[in-house]
Formats: C-alpha cells, structure tokens, sequence
C-alpha cells in the first residue's frame, strides 16, 4: 500500500494526540490548509481501515483514531518501517504529477522533496519539466515562494491530463488485478502504480468497470482494449471530482448536438446506474463528456454501411491516403482490409483529434523505428488528406501500423523461390540464406547450389537467384556479400515489390475462372445471401437509367419530380418525406464529392420498399456543399435508396456499389462523364464480381 508523505504525517500527527485533535492544528502543524486536509482525510480513512480501525470526529475533541491496541501497533510498525523509494528522473516527474494533479491547493516545495526524498532544488528542477509536459493539455503550473506550487487550469483540461497519466503508465495488467479486485498484498510491490491508483478510489473503479462492461454487453460494437480502460478510468475520476465538488462545465449548444448520437443514451444508462450504485448525483455536463468519449472510443465498424454520409465522407479520404501511400511506395494493396481497417480506426480517431482528446500509442518508438520511412510518408499524406486537422504522431503510428499489417500481407500472398549460390555451396550460402529468410520473409523455399552446380539447376523455375560470386552467362542475378548490407537489401526488397505488383496484375485476370471453379463447394446457407443479394442486382440493374433534369427546373424541384415518379411506380410511399430526409443529410455534412463533379445523395427510410440507384444529369450545373464542407459545381447526381429494415449482407452490397465511385479514377470518370451503357455495363460487372466474391468465401 502507498501512502503519501502528507498522509504519513497526518497520521503521525493523530498517533502521537491521544486525546484527539482539530483539523486546524493538523494543517497548522504541516503548513497547508484546512481543505488540503480535509481532502486528504478520505486517504487517512482507508487506510486505518486496513488495520481495522475508524477516525472519529467528535464535536469539542476533533479527530480522534478509533480501534484495537493491536490495529494501532501495527500501524505504528507500519508507519516506521516505511523507507524512501529511489526513483529515476521520470519517475519523480511523473510522481509530481500525480500530487499535484490530485490536490487542487498549493503544495510546499518542502513537502514535495520530502515525498521524493531529494533535495527542494532539484525538485524545482523536476517541476520545469513538469510544467512542459502540462502545457500540452492546457495546464499551468503556478509557483510562487512561501505560496507553494499549483496545477491551474479549467476541470476538463485537468482530468485529461489525470487520465492519460493513469494510463500511460498503469500497465493493463496492473489494471486488471484491480478490476478483479486484488488487495495490495496481493499485488507485487509497485510504488508507481500505487501512487497512480492512489488517484482514484478502487471500489468505485470496481463499480465503474462492472457498469461499463454491463453496457459493453449489451451494444453490438467492439472496444478495443484500451478505449474500454481509458473510460472506466475517466468516468472513475469523474465520480471522485464530483464527490470533491470539482464540478466540468460544458458549452450548453455542444451539449445539444451530443444529445443527438445514439452514445449519449448509452452514456446516460451508464449515469443512471452509477447514481443508484454509487450514491452520488452525475450532471448533465458529465454525462456529455461520457459520450465524448464513447464517440472517441476505438470501436470497429468494419460492417457499418458506408450510405451513412460520414462514413462515405471519410471513405473518400482512406481512399486518398491509400493511394497516396501507394504511389509512394510504387505499388498496389488490393486488400480489402486495409481499407475497411483504416475506415473503422480513421472515424473515432477524427472526433478525438477534434474534440482534443489525447490517445496514447505505446508502440510508438517501435513503430517509428520499424517502418521509418513507411511514418514520414503517412504523416506528410495524412496531413494532406485530413486537412485542415493536425494528425498527432500517436494517430500516425496507428494508421502505420495498418500500413504495415497490409505490407505483411502483401508479402504472404506470392511466396518465392530463390537460388543461392556461391563458390562451394557450403558456409557463406548457408549464412546468406538465414539472412534471406530473416529479411523476407516472402522467400519461402531457399535452394544453395555452388558455381558446379548450377548449370545443373533450371534458373528459370526460380523467382529470383542471389550469388555471393559473379556469374558467367546470367542475365538477371542479384550479386551480394553473404551478410547482405542494408543497400544490398533494398535493392532486393525493391525487386521483389516490383515482382508482387507483376504477378498480382496477372492473377487478377485469372481470378474469376478460379472462383468459378471454387463455387461449387459452398455451404447450403449461403443460398439465402445469394438470392438476396441477386435479388437487389435484378431490381438495381433493372431499374437504372441516366436521366435529364432541365433547366427550367431548379435543382430542388428535379429531385422532387424523380421521388414523385418513383412513387407512383411503387419503389416509395411518401416522396415529400424522402426528399425531405436527402435535404437533411445535405445539410448535415454535404453530399458533393471532393475532387469530382458529383453528388451522392442518399438515404434509407420507411418510405422506401425497394433499393435504387439511378444517375440525374443537371443540364445546368449546380453548385452544392461538398463531403469536405467546400463548394463544389455538381453536375451529376447519384441517387441511391434503400429500405430501413434489410439484412445486413444486402446493406453491404449498396455500400459496395456507392463504393464503387471512389473505386479508382477510371470508376469516378465513368461515373462523371460515361453514358449509360457504360455505367451501366460497369454496375453489371461489378454485381457479378461481388456475386462470385461470395460463392468464393462460402460464408453466411
């Protein structure tokens, strides 16, 4: 157990007057204030409850400790058998921190070097770096002589720096034996966590933790790890400033919009039983920071539809950034997962980066050390991209590390086969081929061959041949040294991206036959998803046209004379209703696409029985609010509606055909200036290729 060395003092303090003593004459006795102990009689409370003893507040004696002579010996034992820890530079800061962040009083450099066992001069030293760190959050650092040393700033600001304290430096495993309810003697002795732990109240930490994993439960969305710590720590911290009557302002039209998202009900379920299991009143205000950081959490929605007009908004930017990085990188991904990976993280990550919430990346340093050229590149893209938005190197290192999952994956798709030869066949090919396998791990079968031996060898039946010798009558060989210097590996990594990209091109010609062939074995129950899914194809393809909206009519009156028309062909029920919902979904985000000539308006509705996607040429342009709240001159309309109620696997078709847009700049030209043979041609091949995609997986 950790205990401070004020609350070493205060108890000392209590021992020594039998008789018992006033809260004045204790914070006389230590120079602070009488709020700075009663702050920290909550402390003194818990921990004479180890010892089974109670501090009594009597009227005309004061504080009086409470108990068995048995209890209070060992405190005393305790109390002297405590010895100054030895902490490194960071420690100690980090230590400062936590005093300073928990009481809102000032502190006296004195009791600060007698807590750290230093001298007060290089305490004053410590609190210049501290003072640097607490700038980041928005935090200043008062110190002033005979006043003491204070932490200012506004409620939200200090919380946040509490809990990224907390959770950069309280390891999830430390955390876990607390949540699974471990006493301290359990625990393997840990001065830093425990001065960590000490910010919070473990059984309200239980509380919360059982409250949020109770609501975890019961919604359908994942939480990373870390997004699920990071907010039992900030709502336990909020419980024990609301109990200190450190109350968190927030601006009443923001509070507004937060009330809209479906998070401020889950937010405000998890206020609700809190207040009855904890005893304690939770604002308003609180509840709004609560769905702040539900909104921020790292939820994967690799299955949420990107018809929802801010998934399709950051759609087009994963795009960019994708293509940035392959350009840069002079390849190819083709990986469905990256894109969908980056799409679920970029979401959350964009509100946090808005709304200042700090994110901790503890991979970072391996990350800018393991793909250091891969990080410079995505930060210069994703600061392109996200503009006018500041991307953190925290978000960056996770945004590389997708990057990086993708370039591992590239790299198992197409195993190789090398050659290696060098003068005998022996020694240096065996080192050499070590450090092949070590390097890429894509080169899965290595043969070694000496100089005799190789004409013996078809070089042909071979992805590539390295030889530590040169070689007579070979055209393409890469001549290395058998510990292969870092340009000897890039020329090779190099070749090899350059042989994925060829052979992916060639495989991507081959791969229908291929799923064709693999169709035959699915499972019964994908029948169902198939005939949905050709269902939506027949009533999509079948109902799609190019249509002229003149210029006599404005932009507002063509889309409601196309909803009229689709009424009374029976696809809706109510078209002043469903133009009204595309009016509002416009005003919410804008539906112009960056960078092109086109609209997508969309919507899901009661209103609507059957799926639709239909193109409008404008016979006069129109300007409309863009995805990334720019004008932009539109001159096409994609109009695309789909039922409320219907089955997941038919909502992920639609969001693949809206997809299919910013597919690549070939689809988006067709898409702005094809006719309607040519865009309906590229609507059928690519039904047909997601058709075949799901006979190919096999899965309901």
């Amino acid at each position: 157990m950790y205990i401070s060395a004020r609350e070493r003092n205060i108890l000392q303090f209590l021992l020594k007057e039998k008789q018992g003593t006033t809260i004045q004459k204790i914070a006389d006795e230590l120079d602070v204030s009488t709020r700075t102990i009663q702050r920290d009689l909550k402390g003194i409370e818990d921990i004479l409850k180890e010892y089974k003893l109670s501090l009594a507040k009597q009227s005309g004696v004061g504080l009086l400790i409470q108990g068995g002579q048995e209890g209070i010996e060992q405190l005393q034992q305790f109390l002297q058998s405590l010895q100054h820890e030895e902490y490194t530079p960071e420690e100690r800061q980090m230590l400062l921190l936590a005093v300073l962040l928990r009481h809102r009083a000032p502190v006296k450099l004195f009791a600060l070097a007698d807590e750290l066992n230093v001298t007060v001069a290089t305490v004053s030293n410590d609190l210049t770096k501290v003072e640097a760190w607490l700038e980041a959050f928005e935090l200043g650092l008062v110190r002033k002589r005979g006043y003491g040393v204070e932490i200012k700033g506004e409620e939200k600001n200090i919380r946040r720096a509490m809990s990224r304290l907390i959770t950069e430096h309280l390891s999830e495993e430390r955390f876990y034996r607390v949540l699974t309810n471990q006493t301290a003697s359990e625990m393997t002795t840990d001065f830093i966590s425990e001065r960590l732990l000490h910010l919070m109240d473990l059984k309200t930490v239980r509380h919360v933790q059982q409250a949020v994993e109770a609501i975890r439960r019961r919604t359908p969305e994942q939480m990373a790890d870390s997004s699920y710590i990071g907010l039992i720590v900030h709502v336990a911290l909020a419980i024990e400033r609301i109990r200190h009557d450190e109350n968190i302002e927030i601006d009443p039209h923001y509070l507004e919009t937060l009330r809209t998202h479906k998070e401020y009900d889950v937010a405000r379920r998890l206020a609700k039983q809190l207040e009855h299991t904890l005893d304690v009143d939770i604002p308003d205000a609180e509840v709004g920071y609560m769905t702040m950081h539900l909104l921020g959490a790292k939820l994967r929605f690799e299955r949420e539809s990107l018809l929802e007009e801010s998934n399709f908004q950051m759609a087009i930017r994963v795009k960019q950034l994708i293509e940035g990085v392959e350009a840069s990188l002079g390849l190819t991904f083709q990986d469905e997962s990256l894109f969908h990976g980056l799409l679920a993280h970029v979401k959350p990550a964009m509100y946090r980066i808005r709304e200042q919430m700090k994110i901790y990346n503890p991979l970072l340093d391996k990350i800018k050390e393991d793909y250091e050229d891969l990080f410079r590149q995505v930060q210069g893209l994703a600061q392109q991209v996200f503009e006018p938005l500041h991307i953190p190197d925290e978000e960056v290192g996770f945004l590389v590390m997708h990057f990086g999952s993708a370039l591992e994956r590239k790299k198992r798709q197409l195993p190789l086969k090398a050659l290696v030869v060098c003068s005998s066949g022996i020694g240096s090919s065996k080192l050499l081929a070590s450090r092949l396998e070590k390097e890429f791990p894509e080169i899965t079968t290595i043969e070694n061959a000496s100089l005799f031996e190789l004409e013996e060898k078809n070089i042909e039946s071979f992805d590539l041949l390295i030889s530590t010798i040169p070689l007579q009558n070979v055209e393409r060989y890469f001549l290395v040294k058998p510990f292969l210097s870092k340009q000897e590996v890039a020329r090779i990594r190099d070749f090899i991206d350059r042989y994925h990209q060829e052979q992916s091109n060639v495989e991507k010609k081959i791969n229908v036959k291929r799923e064709i062939r693999k169709g035959h074995s699915t499972n019964a129950g994908i029948f169902k998803k198939i005939a949905d899914v050709s269902y939506d194809m027949e009533l999509i393809l079948s109902a799609f046209q190019i249509r002229l909206i003149e210029k006599y009519l404005s932009f507002e009156e063509g889309l409601a004379e196309i909803c009229e028309g689709f009424e009374k062909e029976g696809y809706i029920t109510n078209a002043t209703l469903v133009v009204e919902s595309l009016f509002e979904r416009e005003a919410a985000g804008g539906l112009a696409i960056p960078n092109t000539s086109l609209a997508l308006f969309h919507t899901r509705s009661d209103e609507i029985k059957k799926p639709l996607f239909t193109i409008y040429e404008l016979e006069t342009p129109v300007i409309r609010k863009g995805m990334d709240g720019e004008k932009i001159l539109v001159k096409r309309i994609l109009l695309m509606l789909a039922p409320l109620k219907i089955e997941e696997h038919q909502l992920a078709f639609l969001s693949y055909v809206s997809a299919l847009v910013i597919d690549s700049e070939a689809h988006t030209r067709i898409f702005e200036q094809g006719t309607e043979e040519e865009v309906g041609s590229l609507l059928s091949e690519a039904c047909h290729i997601y058709l075949l995609s799901i006979i190919n997986k096999g899965e309901n």
